[in-house]
């Protein structure tokens, strides 16, 4: 399994969701909360040390946020060991799940801006690897992935990239939309119990490996 986690975080820092997709023993609810909130400090810090120009885009070294589009992140394929090009051809890809209120075969089709321009993107350590999508409204959308090991070969080991996974949770921030925001029963900034997002977001992550 490439992702080991996928966690929401609201905008103050609080967690929302969290969903362990690992075998090994995993880390308990208190865990989880103090893992959001260490985050979420870390991330605040970071925006503070970025300097104001790289923020703006003023810098002569300008970042360009733009993140790439990558066809059918999360959804089903037919042959997962085609090379490239085939794997992401619509061809070869099985659309057997709703995309709820968004029409076509996937859930966006064109680049997309990040908005995270002073926090952290991604953070790698010898164990695992996280990937961070912050939101316009400061919402956070985080994947916990697993590191590549140092004897395998990195084409046969199932990593996902920054742009995968932004891809990834750009299209959970869209589930959450259509399955969560259109609940008239969900409060703002508590934790997400929706079915329906648990289920979109496992079948997402489990079309990923």
């Amino acid at each position: 399994m490439a992702i080991k986690a996928i966690l929401v975080i609201n905008k103050s820092g609080g967690l929302v969701y969290h969903r362990n997709f690992s075998n090994e023993e995993s880390l308990s609810s208190n865990d989880y909360l103090i893992i959001a909130s260490t985050l979420h400090g870390a991330f605040a810090i970071a925006s503070q040390l970025t300097p104001r120009a790289v923020q703006l885009g003023e810098a002569s070294n300008a970042v360009d946020y733009t993140i790439p589009y990558i066809p059918y992140v999360g959804f089903p394929r037919s042959n997962a060991n085609q090379n490239e090009k085939s794997r992401f051809s619509s061809n070869n890809v099985s659309i057997t799940t709703s995309l709820g209120s968004f029409k076509g075969d996937d859930y966006f089709k064109e680049p997309f801006q990040s908005w995270n321009k002073s926090g952290i993107r991604q953070l790698c350590t010898d164990q695992f690897t996280m990937f961070i999508y912050q939101t316009m409204t400061g919402l956070k959308f985080i994947a916990i992935s697993t590191q590549i090991p140092a004897n395998v070969n990195n084409s046969d080991y199932p990593i996902i990239s920054i742009q995968v996974a932004d891809n990834l949770l750009r299209k959970i921030y869209c589930v959450y939309s259509d399955y969560v925001m259109k609940d008239p029963f969900y409060s703002m900034e508590m934790p997400i119990k929706s079915e329906l997002f648990d289920q979109r977001v496992r079948q997402m992550v489990s079309n990923i490996a």
